[in-house]
């Protein structure tokens, strides 16, 4: 009896002393991620109407689905539930030290982008961007949630605010730029075809080599040399069609 009350005495003084150290413990200790907890909040779309679509259009998009949460870009500490301590000194995108200033963002972007990142930074985009502040980043094409990815319509769009009739700023790069996106789309197809039909054939190490090829036509994009591209992409796409054209005669044959 001794024994058992002597157990059950130590159990509450243990339990007491954690109950005791729980209320020291603060509600950031907790929190997973509270830049999603304030901002989620319906409230905002009244109070800043901005930053709800901006949430909005965060949630399910790649970043989100990849993992990639408001401080990974945008800085501060999303463990402290208090915004005063949560938000940075130079969270505002106008700070020149923000992560998400301007001249900032491919930099912030490169932290996971690294191969398109060290492309980009060879760029005259890059240089104009650095030296003047006039040149684009990766928001300007891409959005600043990655909702826009290589379709032609954002070239002519987009590029052409800067290369255009009126300004006389190569202009002609509007029709290449489609063109080259355009074939690496078809490319797509036919390695997506491909993938599918020699996954167990002696041209796996062709494909292979050939899905390197177009992996390293789509990086160099950004660095927007569009001479060399322009002719890899003809090659990679004169390529794919000959291996679809022969692979179609040769079982055509078989069938007859």
């Amino acid at each position: 009896m001794r024994q058992l009350k002597g157990t059950l005495l130590n159990f509450l003084i243990i339990t007491a002393s954690v109950l005791f150290l729980i209320p020291a413990l603060s509600a950031d200790t907790f929190a997973v991620d509270t830049c999603i907890d304030c901002h989620k909040d319906k409230k905002f779309r009244i109070q800043d109407k901005k930053l709800f679509n901006y949430y909005n259009k965060w949630k399910g998009s790649i970043h989100d689905v990849a993992g990639v949460s408001c401080s990974d870009c945008h800085g501060g500490d999303s463990t402290r539930a208090k915004k005063e301590k949560a938000h940075p000194k130079n969270l505002s995108p106008t700070n020149i030290s923000s992560m998400v200033f301007y001249k900032n963002i491919p930099k912030t972007c490169g932290k996971c982008h690294e191969k398109v990142y060290k492309n980009f930074i060879q760029s005259k985009h890059y240089k104009a961007l650095e030296k003047a502040g006039k040149g684009p980043n990766c928001a300007t094409c891409h959005g600043s949630l990655v909702t826009n990815v290589y379709y032609a319509s954002i070239v002519s769009k987009t590029c052409a605010s800067c290369h255009n009739q009126q300004t006389k700023n190569h202009p002609e790069i509007i029709k290449t730029a489609e063109q080259i996106l355009q074939r690496l789309n078809v490319s797509r197809g036919y390695l997506k075809w491909a993938s599918r039909h020699f996954k167990d054939s002696d041209k796996v190490e062709l494909l292979k080599s050939i899905n390197k090829l177009y992996q390293n036509i789509s990086d160099s994009w950004h660095q927007f040399n569009f001479a060399n591209t322009d002719e890899n992409s003809r090659e990679l796409l004169s390529e794919l069609r000959t291996i679809f054209n022969e692979t179609y005669n040769k079982e055509k044959k078989k069938k007859e």
